[in-house]
């Protein structure tokens, strides 16, 4: 038994488990993320005494937004640097000469939304924070929108390479 797992790890070529290395990092920081230390009330103190030092007193209403513009900008970024991520893990595990195949960004988009997913579910079981499924769909938006910017470049970057060829 130990020497067919041994021959199944040698299978795996060393470039794409490192690959794979910040794709798990990333998702292991989002899972930090999810736990009490960065709930709204306790990203909210520090970011208030950030807000006062540099602007000075802001009103509640004014905090509040903009402490929910900051944390759904964080949701749409996380996620959307996520999905880069794991589309280059993809790139590396099916590799071609193209510099984008949809599968890549499906894949990418398919482990993003699981990770949200799982994200949000165990958010649910922490009291300090709280579960939802709009979360879920700003996550998973910000990775398309990084897909959509991955398939633009290189869709620019095959135009201008087949030029230069020629």
């Amino acid at each position: 038994m130990s020497s067919t797992l041994a021959a199944s790890a040698h299978t795996v070529p060393p470039r794409k488990f490192i690959a794979w290395l910040p794709t798990v990092a990333w998702v292991a920081m989002i899972a930090c993320f999810s736990t009490d230390s960065f709930s709204s009330a306790h990203t909210g103190s520090i970011l208030l005494r950030l807000i006062h030092s540099i602007y000075g007193p802001i009103t509640e209403r004014q905090f509040d937004v903009i402490h929910v513009f900051i944390r759904k900008g964080a949701h749409f970024t996380v996620y959307g640097v996520l999905s880069w991520l794991a589309y280059n893990s993809w790139r590396a595990t099916f590799p071609s000469p193209r510099p984008w195949q949809f599968n890549w960004s499906g894949l990418a988009l398919a482990l993003t939304l699981v990770a949200a997913s799982a994200d949000e579910f165990h958010q649910s079981f922490v009291p300090s924070r709280t579960s939802s499924p709009l979360d879920v769909l700003l996550d998973v938006t910000g990775a398309i929108f990084f897909q959509t910017l991955i398939a633009s470049f290189a869709k620019g970057y095959s135009t201008r390479r087949g030029r230069s060829a020629h």
